[in-house]
């Protein structure tokens, strides 16, 4: 996934709105203004910017999703970015896989009619409890009963258990030698910040528990802890994923 999907719509909006109509005004009346935003104003700006071209591309999904029949897919791919999977209708905010959606605002699909929702290292990105607790319901919503949701989310019990352990406990050297974190990350707590925002990139952090809590919240049972599967997670997601699935009751 193109990874610029930064908290709820909602706040971002509230965020860069008075921003960019404050420079986009000054741009013309007043250009030299146009080049004095602080640090924060700047970002304020660009998350405003980033949040309109979703919501161009969210557009343009529906209508793929219409015009295209998509309205019953049997398998999707959740924060795909441009690796599509087979027999997946591959969704993303960005081009690069099918169809391009704000997941954050729910799945345009009718009910019962999936029977896989995969996603790969996405859900961190979206703000918990909200939106993450919406798409959750809507997972359970289009899946048929007994249809299956299974995803991959960082480890983060990894890295809090060996923070004690040193700078060379496994965590640690599996960042330097997978190339996981900037060079500039040297010490535990460098890394440890990394692990959870990923520069402005990551929402929430997962253990087991809290998916789990976060799965039965909205109805899923037979939560449980899996392993690698070659057949649909990328290799480079061997080490450092917490990898879970959970059916919807039959």
């Amino acid at each position: 996934m193109k990874q610029r999907l930064l908290g709820s719509a909602r706040h971002v909006a509230a965020l860069g709105e008075e921003v960019a109509a404050r420079f986009l005004i000054g741009r013309w009346s007043r250009p030299a203004l146009w080049t004095r935003r602080t640090p924060a104003e700047e970002a304020a700006l660009q998350l405003w910017m980033t949040e309109r071209e979703i919501a161009w591309y969210h557009r343009r999904g529906l209508r793929q999703i219409r015009e295209n029949s998509w309205l019953r897919p049997t398998r999707i791919n959740l924060g795909s970015g441009n690796v599509r999977k087979d027999g997946f209708l591959n969704i993303d905010s960005f081009p690069g896989g099918d169809v391009t959606l704000d997941l954050r605002l729910g799945l345009p699909f009718e009910s019962n009619c999936c029977e896989t929702v995969f996603s790969e290292h996405f859900f961190e990105h979206v703000e918990y409890p909200e939106p993450i607790s919406l798409l959750m319901r809507e997972c359970h919503r289009v899946l048929v009963p007994g249809g299956t949701l299974r995803f991959s989310v960082p480890d983060t019990e990894w890295p809090l258990n060996d923070y004690s352990k040193g700078c060379d406990a496994p965590y640690f050297t599996a960042c330097k030698g997978q190339a996981w974190h900037p060079a500039a990350c040297t010490t535990r707590l460098e890394h440890i910040n990394y692990h959870f925002r990923q520069g402005n990139e990551h929402r929430f952090a997962y253990d087991e528990e809290t998916a789990r809590k976060l799965l039965e919240s909205v109805g899923f049972e037979k939560i449980a802890q899996d392993g690698f599967d070659p057949r649909l997670d990328a290799e480079h997601r061997r080490i450092g994923s917490l990898f879970l699935s959970a059916r919807k009751p039959a």
